[in-house]
């Protein structure tokens, strides 16, 4: 008798889970994931296919064949691949992580998002909240703004190796290649916007893939020294 009760309950606990249980959604064309949608998984396919997530739930997206992604609102986990763009500029992204050649423009989202770039991938962050950077198999990085913190209010960390490349513009930028969380240095200084950060490198190797890059005020002043010099140096010979 226990047992029949047991199995009879575990037919019903199955039942109602698979019930309750998120839809997958396929968009082979345009459209839309608007506030009040709920998706388990969401694939975008095809070249000229634009999807702009304005609400939503997914509990992941993946995009392919070169579509587009916009997001302006609502709560993923993002995968780029096959030669695919995404513009963030809003929404709760846990990370995003891009690969085969895809493009990734984040210009925002409302909670620290990690970005992961390989496979000659490439993502320009330039506004909000980031959180730990990862870049492998020659993917690529460039930070020009934003805040970079961690989760729960951790240091940010960055991850890099292989022939990736992580750069970041501002200026008084300083790297280490010791202490920090890790003991394997860090990275701070001001990106463009005036925003001060400071990363703790997660693996000895990421030192050397993190390029610093002058704001370009300070090219224009190096340029301006560089003339004078040349003058001075001119002046001299004649």
């Amino acid at each position: 008798m226990k047992t029949k009760v047991f199995s009879i309950l575990v037919v019903v606990l199955f039942t109602a889970s698979s019930l309750y249980a998120l839809p997958d959604k396929i968009f082979t064309s345009s459209g839309y994931i608007y506030p009040g949608d709920e998706w388990n998984i969401v694939r975008i396919y095809n070249d000229d296919t634009v999807v702009s997530m304005l609400g939503g739930r997914a509990d992941f997206i993946s995009t392919y064949d070169a579509s587009t992604l916009n997001v302006v609102g609502g709560n993923s986990d993002i995968e780029a691949l096959d030669f695919s763009v995404i513009n963030m500029s809003g929404g709760d992204i846990g990370y995003i992580k891009a690969r085969n050649y895809t493009t990734v423009n984040f210009f925002g989202s409302d909670d620290s998002t990690s970005l992961g770039a390989e496979d000659f991938a490439n993502i320009y962050v330039m506004g909000s909240n980031i959180g730990n950077l990862h870049a492998h198999q020659s993917g690529v990085i460039y930070v020009y703004a934003g805040y970079m913190s961690g989760h729960a209010g951790a240091t940010s960390s960055i991850v890099a190796d292989d022939f990736s490349a992580i750069n970041i513009c501002g200026y008084d930028l300083v790297k280490t290649d010791f202490g920090g969380t890790y003991g394997y240095g860090q990275v701070y200084g001001y990106l463009t916007d005036d925003t001060y950060i400071c990363a703790d490198l997660y693996n000895p190797e990421a030192y050397s893939h993190i390029n610093l890059i002058p704001e370009p005020a300070t090219f224009v002043l190096f340029g301006i020294g560089s003339l004078i010099l040349l003058r001075r140096k001119d002046s001299k010979n004649q």
